[in-house]
């Protein structure tokens, strides 16, 4: 009979142990998505911040004289700082799903804002005959390994380059009117896919290649 009542009250004291655990997995649980959420929030508003910054800047170079080359450059270098800190910021939280729709109305800002760029930059180029070499990149988030291949040449190039080459990557899945109207005036069927000088070239191309274009625009 006792060993009946030890064995109760041990099985007693079990259930109690897991159900405080039970309840603790849950509350730090609870604790652990609210701090993410709260930190995701954070870093949405942060990158909100870097676009209203940009925006600013590509209004502001709307208003100077097309003469003034030497102030249209450093607006167009802050931009690309700019934008380039935007897309480190996007990817580095382009994973969390709590965020899923923030984060596609973010990329449709961005690509937007980049978009409007290049733009800018080839009317800088075409009057201040500014040496900078600009290459459109049109890729796919899903299903692209050559993608990603394409994606580590530019940015290799871009290390190497610097301020002097512009890449402007564009994601074909973004709900973005001007990229479909882009993609169509290129003939962008498959994927990557990049223009150069209004050239396309589709599939991987080369470190070499690509290095090539790039010094055609800056000779």
């Amino acid at each position: 009979m006792e060993k009946r009542v030890v064995r109760s009250k041990i099985y007693v004291e079990a259930f109690f142990i897991s159900l405080a655990i039970f309840i603790a997995g849950l509350l730090i649980g609870y604790y652990l998505e609210k701090s993410s959420v709260s930190e995701i929030e954070e870093r949405t508003k942060e990158i909100e911040r870097s676009i209203r910054q940009a925006e600013l800047e590509m209004l502001y170079f709307q208003t100077i004289n097309a003469s003034d080359c030497a102030t249209l450059n450093e607006v167009v270098r802050r931009i690309n700082i700019n934008l380039d800190e935007l897309a480190a910021k996007l990817a580095s939280f382009s994973e969390d799903a709590l965020l899923s729709k923030s984060l596609e109305e973010l990329k449709e800002k961005y690509t937007y804002l980049l978009i409007k760029n290049w733009i800018l930059v080839e009317k800088m180029k075409e009057s201040c005959k500014s040496q900078i070499a600009t290459i459109l990149y049109f890729y796919k988030r899903k299903n692209c390994d050559d993608c990603l291949i394409q994606g580590n040449i530019l940015s290799a190039l871009k290390l190497k380059y610097k301020e002097k080459l512009m890449i402007f990557p564009l994601d074909s899945e973004v709900k973005v009117e001007m990229v479909k109207i882009l993609m169509g005036k290129y003939n962008i069927t498959s994927f990557p896919s990049i223009v150069v000088l209004g050239k396309k070239y589709e599939g991987i191309v080369s470190k070499e290649e690509v290095g090539k274009l790039i010094l055609q625009q800056l000779s």
